[in-house]
């Protein structure tokens, strides 16, 4: 996957922006684990932390769960 950033917006609400859009379109089906933190991270080209700071607020909106 592709994935680009712009300017002005904070990286983790992006990526949230991107994820939530692959959700809709069906490339995450429901109970689907994603791919683990770093490897997110390595394709996005983000810090892990920034893609753990996406994934955090992501399941504080509900959109995801952990077990």
């Amino acid at each position: 996957m592709a994935w680009s950033f712009e300017n002005g917006i904070p990286i983790y609400q992006q990526i949230i922006t991107e994820l939530k859009m692959q959700i809709a379109a069906g490339t995450y089906q429901p109970d689907d684990r994603l791919p683990p933190v770093r490897e997110l991270a390595m394709d996005a080209g983000v810090n892990p932390n920034t893609m753990q700071r996406a994934l955090a607020q992501m399941e504080q909106e509900g959109v995801l769960y952990t077990n």
